[in-house]
């Protein structure tokens, strides 16, 4: 499984149970449910990798190092400095697939880019004209004549919007629930989370739940600014009136980079405002489940790494032979993988030279051109066997070394600081064969 289907996996999980946590708090506020989308949409942006990786460097650091080879010296940072012609490898460069993949998500992509752009300076442009009106308020009110509705637009420096069509048919009253409306979007940073939802859309536009997402951040967003009102003591009869009425202009909603009072399912927060029933305190239990499922997304990753890594670096107890190493040029895939059975065979594929040197020296400094490490890329099969048990971290190591003395006259120093340039042999590593 490639990084990138594991990370989509993962995000599906815990949107899964995003969406179970808000059944449990159904009766609680809309903004708890909020913040629970808000999490699901996050998690699209930190991949748990990244977590384990932070672990696994932790990890790594707790055991005694491990004795690979009498040539290496085991604690300190790898140095790979080869000299590779990088032409005539045309196997290994990114194959015509990849491009096709990416040049579709890209297109993508940009074209919803430039429709926000092209929505947001729209908006940018007609307010650039609107007067200003003093106002009682946080931040600055602009007028306008457009058919829009009351909205906040910006989301560093937000500006009011409201229609002069508004400030005719609704009572003062009624003005002042949807003025508490926007503002209650301003203190919520509102456009804020929604800027930061509309980038994952942007990266991950393929994915469906990613835009259900976006639809339950809406509802609960407008469903939490009713809830304020409500309980700010505006009239629940009045303040639903002012909702209908600024929904029959209903543009703004078409805008980025507003948050308007006329957003959600108008049904749904009608029969939400005018019902009797308020919305419940969250309870000991409710709580507590909620800071169980944040502390295991935040610190699950982590310690996983941590014994993951641990167990990497756990001595071993004999010699590691290779049987048989094939080393090709790497097959169309968009990122590398890696499968290893401790059983004795292992897979790496679309990997570079710095990625073998990443597997068996982690978080170490690669000193070398990138041009001549990173552009080449093979499929590495190999089955081995060792004298008592082996650490996935050493069997990297010995594998590194014998593809290096067997497949090429690369030279690997590893020292500890590596404060100085190493001396290296010319050479170049070469593939489509197996060995012995």
């Amino acid at each position: 499984m490639t990084e990138l289907a594991l990370h989509l996996w993962q995000s599906t999980v815990i949107l899964i149970a995003a969406w179970l946590l808000t059944r449990v708090c159904r009766r609680n506020s809309a903004e708890i449910r909020y913040w629970i989308w808000f999490c699901a949409s996050l998690k699209f942006l930190v991949p748990f990798s990244l977590l384990q990786q932070l672990g696994d460097y932790v990890g790594q650091s707790l055991p005694a190092p491990i004795q690979v080879a009498s040539s290496l010296l085991e604690t300190g940072s790898a140095i790979f400095v080869p000299s590779i012609d990088g032409s005539g490898f045309d196997g290994a460069v990114l194959p015509n697939l990849t491009m096709v993949a990416v040049t579709i998500w890209a297109l993508g992509a940009v074209a919803l880019l430039l429709r926000w752009l092209s929505q947001w300076l729209a908006m940018r442009s007609m307010l650039s004209s609107a007067p200003y009106l003093p106002m009682d308020l946080p931040i600055p009110v602009r007028v306008t004549s457009a058919g829009l509705t009351p909205g906040v637009f910006g989301v560093f420096r937000p500006v009011l919007i409201l229609p002069r069509a508004v400030m005719r048919e609704l009572s003062a009253s009624q003005i002042e629930a949807v003025l508490a409306h926007e503002m209650c979007h301003v203190r919520r940073r509102d456009n804020l989370t929604a800027a930061i939802h509309k980038l994952i859309e942007v990266i991950f536009w393929f994915h469906p739940l990613v835009w259900w997402i976006g639809a339950n951040l809406l509802r609960e967003r407008e469903a939490a600014c009713d809830e304020s009102v409500v309980e700010a003591g505006h009239e629940q009869v009045v303040y639903a009136e002012s909702l209908l009425h600024v929904c029959r202009l209903g543009v703004t909603a078409r805008f980025a980079g507003v948050a308007a009072s006329s957003g959600g399912d108008l049904k749904q927060r009608m029969t939400s405002i005018l019902s009797p029933e308020r919305a419940s305190p969250l309870d000991q239990p409710r709580f507590m489940l909620l800071l169980m499922v944040a502390m295991a997304l935040c610190y699950g990753p982590v310690l996983a790494g941590v014994v993951t890594g641990a167990a990497r670096e756990t001595s071993d107890g004999g010699r590691i032979y290779f049987e048989t190493i094939t080393l090709t040029p790497a097959r169309p895939m968009l990122w590398h993988d890696s499968k290893f059975d401790s059983a004795g065979q292992l897979s790496l594929d679309n990997v570079s030279l710095r990625d073998l040197i990443s597997l068996a020296y982690p978080a170490s400094h690669v000193n070398g051109e990138p041009v001549l490490i990173d552009s080449a890329y093979y499929d590495v099969h190999a089955r081995w066997r060792s004298d008592g048990a082996a650490s996935e971290r050493s069997v990297y190591r010995e594998l590194l070394k014998n593809i290096l003395s067997t497949n090429s006259n690369l030279q690997l120093y590893v020292k500890t600081g590596c404060d100085i340039d190493c001396a290296w042999i010319p050479g170049e590593l070469v593939a489509g064969r197996s060995y012995p």
